[in-house]
């Protein structure tokens, strides 16, 4: 038998190695959703772009439903280095930077479209990266975008009128801000995180949440929560942050592949939501006999006309809010 001589082995397969191509780099992306949320969506169109630009040289690792933790955890893993990036909700990242629970006050948009200019607006997004600098924490935020309009739904009744939410233990975000918002129409806000929610609904510890339809639909609180009532008293504002000092030492044709498509990634996440939360509406009612109804949100928006201008005032964002207004 012919015997293979061991040197020549270890060199072909030196070779071999080394005709190879390097392994990918990947950037760790973490959000709090199912796979079919918008936030999914974040981290697919970034992956996709980067390693076209990079000939597959670098991409992005996608971590959802929370598997890297909630968003304050998340966002506290970004600031020390230990995740690329996370999304984080406005009100959740109000926790580390106050002034961005000004978007936890409703009706700050007068609709979708006043909501898009708003997320593509160079001034605002030089607005909110002052705030966020201003706070030392080592965040830089990479993209604006939204998990979609959200709407109050509960396990009782249809939310047609203020008087069919007193006293009703709503869930809400954690942030002063949200308490204070659903304290002010008449419910008894608890703060909870979102994963409880749905276990939240079956003991007892509240009676109803609020969020956006494909929210409600893809973690099936309408099992538990089969009312679902068009409050559209929030457009979410939520946010891709980094690690300001780990993204500087990325190599420029990333760092340049990053920024220049969140800029188009904020068109993208808010058609996906619109198109996605609709499709969910109409999924829920047809298979699942879900409860939707429309409402007279004047009276809602009577209850909270001072509460915008308290808030900026008490945030120190009075700065966000003109520009907001200005772009109506």
């Amino acid at each position: 038998m012919r015997r293979t001589n061991p040197i020549l082995l270890t060199t072909l397969f030196g070779l071999a190695l080394a005709a190879s191509p390097a392994a990918a780099e990947t950037l760790r992306l973490g959000h709090d959703q199912p796979k079919a949320h918008g936030y999914q969506q974040v981290g697919v169109y970034l992956d996709e772009k980067l390693k076209e630009a990079t000939n597959g040289e670098w991409g992005v690792a996608i971590f959802p439903s929370a598997q890297l933790g909630n968003e304050m955890a998340m966002l506290d893993s970004v600031m020390s280095g230990n995740l690329d990036m996370s999304v984080a909700a406005s009100a959740n990242a109000s926790t580390f930077i106050p002034e961005l629970g000004l978007f936890s006050v409703s009706y700050i948009f007068a609709d979708a479209d006043h909501f898009r200019r708003v997320l593509k607006d160079p001034e605002f997004n030089a607005l909110v990266d002052e705030v966020v600098a201003s706070h030392d924490l080592g965040l830089k935020r990479l993209c604006t975008f939204t998990a979609g309009v959200r709407n109050v739904y509960n396990n009782d009744h249809p939310v047609a009128s203020l008087d069919d939410l007193k006293g009703m233990k709503m869930r809400v975000m954690a942030s002063p801000v949200e308490s204070q918002v659903w304290n002010q129409l008449g419910t008894l806000p608890v703060s909870i995180p979102f994963g409880d929610v749905y276990t939240g609904m079956q003991t007892g510890l509240v009676q109803a949440a609020e969020n956006a339809a494909a929210v409600y639909g893809s973690n099936k609180h309408y099992e538990v929560a089969p009312y679902y009532s068009l409050t559209g008293h929030q457009w979410l504002v939520a946010f891709l942050f980094t690690n300001e000092e780990e993204f500087a030492n990325l190599p420029d044709n990333v760092k340049q592949t990053i920024e220049e498509n969140c800029e188009g990634l904020t068109d993208h996440v808010v058609d996906y939501v619109i198109e996605s939360d609709a499709q969910f509406l109409k999924d829920l009612q047809e298979e699942y006999d879900v409860q939707v109804n429309e409402v007279d949100t004047a009276p809602f928006v009577e209850a909270l006309s001072e509460t915008q201008d308290a808030v900026a005032k008490q945030l120190g964002a009075e700065g966000l809010l003109e520009r907001v207004r200005a772009l109506q």
